[in-house]
């Protein structure tokens, strides 16, 4: 008998549109959307997907606090969050247009650095490579260091000290084969004489 009234339920509710009707606050995030009925599932709930926020979950609502709608409401702004992110991308396009021409990694780290981009004047000695950089993309030759720096003196080079070599030692005469000692006691005690000396 149950399964009877799940097919009828089905059958009334299946593919229609709906909207919530109801005070519940765990509906209330559904209030300015249209849902569309998927089924009934056996617990005689309607399984409702809402076409909002490109959602496509499936949520388990009673009946009763449903109501059909013959179409579908207009779909919900986004959230507040993206208006800020419009007006951001139109001013991007804006701020190309005021300058001309495409900024340089060199402008885009000088801005990031919160100073101007302009490539910072040297007293004397080399050039840095950013300067370099950007001398080359204006097309300016390089100029001369106001002063050349010293030439670098060789440092003196050193000698370590060496250590005198040993003078070698005579080698002890080895013994022939037949004076080797054969037994442990025999080898601890010609050890002892020989490595004494």
């Amino acid at each position: 008998m149950m399964f009877d009234v799940i097919e009828r339920l089905k059958a009334e509710w299946t593919d229609k549109y709906v909207v919530i009707n109801s005070p519940a606050p765990e509906l209330a995030r559904f209030a300015e959307a249209t849902g569309t009925v998927r089924t009934v599932n056996m617990n005689g709930r309607c399984l409702v997907e809402f076409d909002q926020y490109n959602n496509i979950g499936w949520y388990d609502i009673d009946p009763t606090h449903l109501t059909v709608v013959t179409e579908p409401k207009p779909k919900p702004e986004k959230p507040a969050k993206a208006a800020p992110a419009k007006a951001a991308a139109a001013k991007k396009p804006a701020a190309k247009a005021a300058a001309g021409k495409r900024p340089s990694t060199a402008d885009i780290l000088a801005a990031a650095r919160g100073g101007a981009a302009k490539p910072a004047a040297k007293p004397a000695g080399k050039l840095s490579t950013a300067d370099i950089l950007a001398r080359a993309r204006t097309g300016a030759a390089p100029a001369a260091p106001a002063e050349a720096a010293p030439a670098a003196e060789p440092e003196p080079v050193v000698e370590a000290a060496t250590e005198p070599t040993p003078e070698p030692q005579a080698e002890k005469p080895k013994a022939a084969s037949g004076d080797l000692p054969t037994t442990t006691a025999e080898k601890i005690a010609w050890c002892r004489a020989n490595d004494a000396s």
